[in-house]
């Protein structure tokens, strides 16, 4: 490679790490809009005065709001993705890894530090999942897949739908909290248990 085509090489690696950069800022400042203002305060301009960036800069990544959002939420998922398997990982026995994947889910609506987030995020998803369906169900995908590793060391005989049924249950135990319920945290984790278990084969 001449000289010429090194320095253009590392132009453009320079100029990837700086998009990279300006896309991580935004979506970090999306997300502390949200929690700052609600939905409602989550507009392009408080975006860019959040992040310190320019209206080009948004749109040399972004074709639209919701496509920060979708943004957004695919980050948080990836995090929440990471941490799931990290902590099933570090679980001794499929059944550990399983009660660890229930305990961070329902830890979602029942922490009240991570509620408001939740609340916030899904707040804002409900409105732009109808239009990104494709996109979405990507994100509950990568959400589950540590779950379906756990089913499949039981083993599950059908990890990926007993997977989806887990989270069914689950999930909605984290709405029903996020709209006021008052089922405490030690009931709603006995609850989902006593319907896994035995679809497991795993003894209560």
């Amino acid at each position: 490679m001449t000289f010429a085509e090194r320095a253009a090489a590392r132009g453009v690696e320079t100029q990837r790490a700086r998009a990279a950069d300006e896309v991580a800022a935004l979506v970090e400042a999306g997300l502390a809009v949200l929690k700052r203002d609600g939905v409602s305060g989550l507009t392009v301009a408080e975006v860019l005065a959040e992040a310190g960036l320019s209206t080009r800069a948004f749109y040399r990544h972004f074709a639209s709001k919701d496509e920060l959002v979708l943004a957004i939420y695919e980050q948080d998922s990836h995090r929440a993705h990471d941490r799931l398997r990290r902590q099933a990982q570090g679980a001794r026995t499929p059944r550990a890894a399983l009660e660890v994947w229930i305990d961070e889910t329902l830890a979602l609506g029942f922490d009240a530090r991570r509620a408001r987030r939740t609340r916030v995020l899904a707040a804002e998803g409900a409105r732009v999942q109808a239009e990104h369906p494709a996109e979405f169900a990507m994100i509950v995908r990568g959400v589950l897949e540590p779950l379906v590793e756990v089913l499949a060391a039981v083993p599950s005989p059908d990890p990926e739908r007993d997977a989806q049924s887990i989270h069914a249950i689950t999930w909605q135990f984290v709405v029903d909290k996020l709209h006021g319920s008052d089922i405490a945290l030690a009931d709603a984790r006995a609850h989902v248990l006593r319907f896994a278990l035995p679809a497991l084969g795993m003894k209560r």
